[in-house]
């Protein structure tokens, strides 16, 4: 596999978006049925096999996604945060060729979606289980593993302006990704948007969220970390290639944030020895 496949962060946050996608409309295609049968003919009864998901948690959680980062990369983080112990179930997916999707093969994952295991989140991961507790949806399992870990404010108001400053991250990241720079082909075009990104565009969305942000002394909201400081935390040192300290060297609550961030050891240890993945 050519080298610019690994190691890359900004890459790696693209090619989780897309490779999610792919799997979500090849579970939509393989899955539809015509609506148009007759009225009178009965479905035969469909068991759900794994689902009971509002039941409680009892021992250990298992965090079910792929072998990468993606979108679950943030509740391994909020577990390592933590300190809490859990299974990081990976499910591997073997390119024939770099991210060419006709090539691909991820057998666990389809023999599990198979099984009805994957059907509470749609036949898709993440998927958070414990005992009979079962959650979909990785926002969801984010502010589920934040409420549980005592990060998500001392209040319903400061729960609620961590969520809406960890939305705020979402829009920064959703604005990057819809520029297509991970598989666009033409290298210079690729080097001119990016190039932009990181001294006009990016520097712009961070003096917003600076701005909008409540907080102080190294704390986005209240007087502990919370859900909205590692989602900023992810955002300016866990995503891209790049050195992007630049684009927040004006933004004295954001370097704040990370400054709290990186003292975190048990956070650092996990980003130091976590595996080495394609995206």
């Amino acid at each position: 596999m050519p080298s610019s496949f690994v190691g890359c962060r900004s890459r790696r946050l693209i090619a989780g978006s897309v490779i999610c996608l792919f799997l979500w409309c090849s579970h939509i295609s393989n899955s539809f049925v015509p609506s148009c049968t007759s009225r009178r003919a009965k479905s035969a009864p469909q068991t759900i096999m794994w689902a009971a998901p509002v039941g409680s948690p009892t021992g250990e959680f298992t965090l079910r996604y792929f072998d990468g980062r993606g979108v679950a990369e943030m509740a391994r983080m909020l577990f390592a945060l933590a300190g809490e112990s859990y299974e990081d179930k990976r499910y591997k997916i073997i390119f024939g060729k770099p991210f060419d999707f006709s090539t691909m093969q991820r057998e666990e994952f389809d023999a599990d979606k198979a099984a009805g295991r994957l059907d509470v989140a749609m036949g898709k991961v993440p998927v958070l289980e414990s005992g009979e507790f079962v959650l979909p949806q990785s926002k969801a399992i984010e502010r589920y593993l934040a409420k549980r870990f005592g990060m998500m404010g001392s209040n319903l108001e400061e729960e609620a302006w961590i969520d809406a400053l960890a939305e705020h991250v979402r829009d920064i990241n959703d604005a990057y990704n819809k520029k297509g720079i991970f598989f666009m082909k033409d290298e210079e075009k690729k080097a001119e948007l990016k190039a932009k990104w990181h001294t006009e565009e990016l520097p712009g969305f961070l003096q917003k969220l600076e701005s909008a942000i409540p907080g102080a002394d190294g704390f986005a909201i209240g007087s502990k970390t919370s859900l909205a400081d590692v989602c900023i935390y992810k955002l300016l040192k866990d995503t891209y290639d790049e050195d992007v300290s630049a684009a927040y060297s004006e933004c004295p609550k954001l370097q704040s944030i990370v400054q709290s961030i990186d003292k975190h050891e048990k956070l650092q240890k996990w980003i130091a020895e976590r595996p080495q993945t394609m995206f």
